[in-house]
C-alpha cells in the first residue's frame, strides 16, 4: 500500500515538475552559472593464495563543481566533494580575474599545479581505476592549498604558466608528526581546514608547453618549509623550545616532468617527480618518531591503446617505481626500491561514462614481497 500512495504522488507531481524549467536566455543569474560533476565508485580484491582477504568497495568520491561569471574578465569556481560517502571536503574555491590578455590574478583554495593528474584528477583523465600510484604517494593527490599567484598564456610561445604563493604543508600538529616514508606528505594536507601558518608562504609554480601536435609537455615546482603547530602561543626568546619547535618543520623542494602525447588511436603518457628534504629531516623523525626520507624518486611511463575508431574500448600497460628514500638516514635505512605493473581494460558507451578494470603488480620482482590486486569501478564526469 505504501509503494501505491507513493507512486501516485509521484505521477501526481509530474505535471508540476516539468513545469520547473529554467530559462538560461532571460535569467542572467543562471546563464552565467555552470555546473559539472564527476564521481568514482571502487572494488578492491587482493589475490592471495594462503591467507583469506576480503574484497573491499568505496563510495570512493561525488565531486560537484559550480562555476559563475561575473563578466568577460571575472569568474568564480568552487569544487565540493564527498569522499567515502560520508567524508565532506572543499576542493577548490578560487576567484580568478583577467588583468590583461597573458595574466590572470587568482586567489583563494587552489589546485597545486604538479605533474599530469592533480589538477585533472577527473577519473576520465586516467585509465586505472585508481590514480597512478606516485600521484597518490609522491604527489598527494587532490593537492591543494589557500593561496594567490597569477596564470596566463602566451600563444605565440605555446607556453601556459601559473606561479603561487600558498600556505603549504604541515608537517606537525596536536603532538603529532604527518610526514613519512609510505606515502610521504599525504598526511600533511592542510585542505582549508583551519589551517597554519607558522613561518613563510610555500612556493607553487608550472610551466607547460603545448606546441606540438596532441601533445603536452610540463614541468612542476613545489618549495618552502613546512608548518608546524608547535610555535604556537611559544615565547621567542625560550631557546631552548624554540629549537625544539625548530625540529618539527621540514624544508622540501619538490620537482616534477610529465609529458602527454595522441598519436592516432595510441595515448603515451610519462610522468617523473623527484623531491628533497632539508638537512632537517634526521632532526624531524627523532622529535617524531617518524620514518621520512631525505629525498624520494617516482615515475611512470604508460601507453594505451583503441581498439575501435569510436575509441569506446582501450587497453593500458603502465610500469611505475618509487623510492621512499633515495637518500638514506638512521631512521629509514632498509627500504628497497617498489615497482608496480599495472594492465587494464576501459569501456567507454558514451563520453563520460567509463567502466574500468585493472590488475596490479606490486614489487614484481621480489617473489617475497609480490602482491596483487584486481580492481574494478566506474566513473564519470558530465
Amino acid at each position: 500500500m505504501r509503494i501505491l500512495i507513493i507512486a501516485a504522488i509521484f505521477i501526481l507531481s509530474l505535471p508540476f515538475l516539468n513545469a520547473q524549467t529554467i530559462d538560461f536566455e532571460n535569467d542572467r543569474s543562471i546563464a552565467n552559472l555552470f555546473i559539472k560533476m564527476y564521481g568514482e565508485i571502487h572494488y578492491y580484491q587482493e589475490v592471495d593464495n594462503d591467507t583469506y582477504r576480503p574484497g573491499k568497495l568505496d563510495a570512493k568520491r561525488v565531486v560537484a563543481l559550480f562555476g559563475y561569471q561575473f563578466n568577460r574578465n571575472t569568474q568564480f569556481l568552487t569544487e565540493w566533494e564527498l569522499e567515502h560517502g560520508n567524508e565532506m571536503f572543499i576542493e577548490q574555491a578560487f576567484i580568478k580575474h583577467k588583468l590583461k590578455n597573458n595574466l590572470s590574478l587568482k586567489a583563494g583554495m587552489i589546485l597545486i599545479p604538479m605533474g599530469n593528474i592533480n589538477e585533472n584528477h577527473e577519473p576520465t583523465n586516467f585509465f586505472s581505476v585508481d590514480r597512478p600510484i606516485i600521484d597518490r604517494n609522491l604527489i598527494p593527490s587532490t593537492w591543494r592549498d589557500i593561496g594567490v599567484g597569477i596564470t596566463g598564456v602566451f600563444p605565440s610561445a605555446s607556453l601556459k604558466y601559473q606561479a603561487y604563493l600558498v600556505n603549504g604543508l604541515i608537517g606537525y600538529k596536536g603532538g603529532e608528526g604527518l610526514f613519512q616514508a609510505s606515502n610521504t606528505f599525504r598526511g600533511g594536507r592542510q585542505k582549508g581546514i583551519k589551517t597554519v601558518l607558522s613561518g613563510l608562504p610555500s612556493f607553487s609554480g608550472q610551466l607547460e608547453y603545448f606546441g606540438l601536435s596532441k601533445t603536452k609537455l610540463g614541468l612542476s615546482a613545489y618549495s618552502g618549509m613546512s608548518n608546524s603547530d608547535a610555535f604556537s602561543g611559544l615565547p621567542k626568546d625560550n631557546s631552548p623550545a624554540v629549537l625544539s619547535a625548530d625540529s618539527t618543520v621540514v624544508y622540501s623542494t619538490m620537482l616534477a616532468l610529465h609529458a602527454n602525447s595522441t598519436i592516432g588511436k595510441n595515448v603515451l603518457r610519462a610522468q617523473l617527480v623527484y623531491n628533497i628534504n632539508g638537512e632537517n629531516v634526521e632532526a624531524y623523525n627523532a622529535k617524531t618518531g617518524m620514518d621520512l626520507g631525505k629525498s624520494q624518486l617516482g615515475a611512470y611511463i604508460e601507453y594505451g591503446r583503441y581498439f575501435d575508431e569510436a575509441q569506446k574500448w582501450m587497453g593500458f600497460l603502465r610500469y611505475s617505481y618509487f623510492n621512499e628514500n633515495t637518500l638514506k638516514t638512521d631512521a629509514l635505512n632498509a627500504w628497497e626500491d617498489h615497482h608496480y605493473f599495472t594492465f587494464g581494460f576501459n569501456y567507454q558507451p558514451v563520453n563520460g561514462a567509463l567502466f574500468k578494470i585493472d590488475a596490479v603488480f606490486n614489487d614484481f620482482d621480489s617473489s617475497d614481497e609480490r602482491r596483487l590486486f584486481i580492481n574494478t569501478g566506474i566513473g564519470v564526469w558530465f
